[in-house]
């Protein structure tokens, strides 16, 4: 398996054969936004201090060139927030900010030959490469800090059990339960609070 970053990785898991994420699931997307900003700390590109956003460098290494959108979005934010970034991609629910993430992501995937394009609106991920993506979260390493991002987020955007059967996702989510304690998931769990808040706070403004 090439050495995929956790937003490729993420899509690869939650695309559709149409190459698109659900609009039924408002996680879905925002997970992808923040698998984004997780790898853009793991590159040294920004750093996540509790809910603030440092931008260190706006000079992006290569292999994450697909990611330009997502850092000129946290650029041009005037609080650079982790809940102020899902609100600017929350805001315009799926369309061309949203959509420009999923394009350029999965654009990425295409070029590492890890998706195929079927047709002009039809892509198709390698089955051997989901196969051992779903192989490393039954076999989760709490020591793979990366692994537990994407199943937490996996997780909380319910797609784990469209993977995993029943008693093994079971186990996979005790050791994400005890893996909280560690600051690599706090720091995940940290974002999924703000996604929480965010849900939370969409609901009463739509019901207005």
């Amino acid at each position: 398996m090439k050495n995929l970053s956790l937003s490729q990785q993420y899509l690869l898991l939650t695309m559709n054969r149409q190459g698109k994420i659900s609009s039924l699931n408002y996680y879905v997307g925002m997970c992808l936004v923040m698998a984004g900003l997780l790898d853009l700390q793991s590159a040294g590109v920004v750093e996540l201090k509790q809910k603030e956003i440092i931008i260190l460098t706006d000079d992006l290494p290569e292999e994450l060139a697909y990611l330009d959108c997502l850092l000129d979005k946290i650029i041009t934010l005037k609080k650079k927030r982790i809940d102020k970034l899902a609100v600017a991609y929350g805001g315009t629910f799926f369309e061309k900010d949203l959509k420009q993430l999923v394009a350029q992501v999965r654009s990425s995937l295409i070029m590492l030959d890890e998706v195929k394009v079927m047709s002009d609106t039809s892509y198709l991920a390698k089955e051997s490469i989901i196969a051992k993506m779903v192989a490393r979260l039954e076999n989760l390493n709490q020591l793979d800090y990366d692994g537990l991002k994407l199943a937490i987020l996996l997780k909380k955007s319910s797609y784990l059990k469209q993977y995993i059967e029943k008693e093994e996702r079971k186990k996979l989510e005790a050791k994400i339960k005890e893996a909280k304690k560690d600051p690599v998931s706090q720091q995940t769990q940290t974002m999924i609070s703000q996604l929480d808040w965010l849900v939370g706070s969409l609901v009463v403004i739509t019901s207005v």
